[in-house]
C-alpha cells in the first residue's frame, strides 16, 4: 500500500519569513508552496512540534538543532533539504513525501523512548545520507524509494549507523547498504 503517487497542490504561497513565524508559534505549515531558504537552525533546543503537511517546499534546513518535539513532515515535496547533526528527541516522521535531491541526516538521530523515527513511503530521488546517525529508540523504514540508494545499513569510513533497538527496515527499492556518503550533486 505504498503511496509516492502524491500531488501536492498547495493553496497558498507563504514567505520564508511568514513560514518562520509560524514555526516558531508551533504552527503548521499546511497547503503552503514556500519559496526560498527556510531554516530551523540555532545550534539549541527547539522547543516546539514542527509539522509540515500539503507543502511544497524549495529549501529547508533542520540542521544543527535539536527538537525536543516531533517533526512531522506528510505529503510534502521537497526540492532541497537537510538535516545535519540534527537530534530527533521527540522523534521525526516522514510520511508520503518526495526528496529531489541529496537529503543529509549525518551525525544525527538520537530520538527518545516513546518517540520513534518512521520513514515510511517517501520517494528520495537522490542519495539519502545517514552516515554516523545515532538511534536511541523505536525505527522503523519502510516502502520507501531510495532512487539512488543510502548507507543507512552500510558502513562509510568503516562507521555503521547505530541502533539501540532493532529498527524495521523493510519493501524498500534501492542499494540500503553502500558504504559511502553519495555523491553532493551542486
Amino acid at each position: 500500500v505504498s503511496g509516492n503517487n502524491m500531488t501536492t497542490q498547495p493553496t497558498h504561497n507563504i514567505t520564508t519569513e511568514r513560514a518562520t513565524d509560524l514555526l516558531k508559534d508551533g504552527r503548521p505549515l499546511t497547503d503552503f508552496y514556500v519559496d526560498g531558504e527556510l531554516k530551523i537552525e540555532t545550534s539549541d533546543i527547539w522547543d516546539k512540534e514542527v509539522v509540515f503537511e500539503n507543502c511544497i517546499i524549495e529549501y529547508f534546513s533542520g540542521s544543527v538543532t535539536q527538537f525536543d518535539k516531533p517533526v512531522r513532515l506528510k505529503n510534502c515535496h521537497f526540492k532541497k533539504c537537510q538535516f545535519v547533526f540534527t537530534y530527533f528527541l521527540g522523534g521525526l516522521t516522514i510520511d508520503n513525501c518526495t526528496f529531489d535531491n541529496y537529503l543529509d541526516f549525518q551525525a544525527g538521530g538520537h530520538n527518545k523512548s516513546g518517540n520513534p523515527v518512521i520513514l515510511t513511503n517517501n520517494d528520495f530521488k537522490d542519495f539519502v545520507n545517514f552516515f554516523d546517525c545515532w538511534y536511541e529508540n523505536e525505527v522503523e523504514i519502510s516502502n520507501n524509494k531510495f532512487h539512488k540508494g543510502t548507507n543507512l545499513l552500510g558502513k562509510p569510513h568503516n562507521i555503521p549507523v547505530t541502533f539501540d533497538k532493532e529498527a524495521i527496515i523493510k519493501d524498500n527499492i534501492g542499494q540500503l547498504d553502500l558504504d559511502n556518503e553519495g555523491e553532493k550533486s551542486e
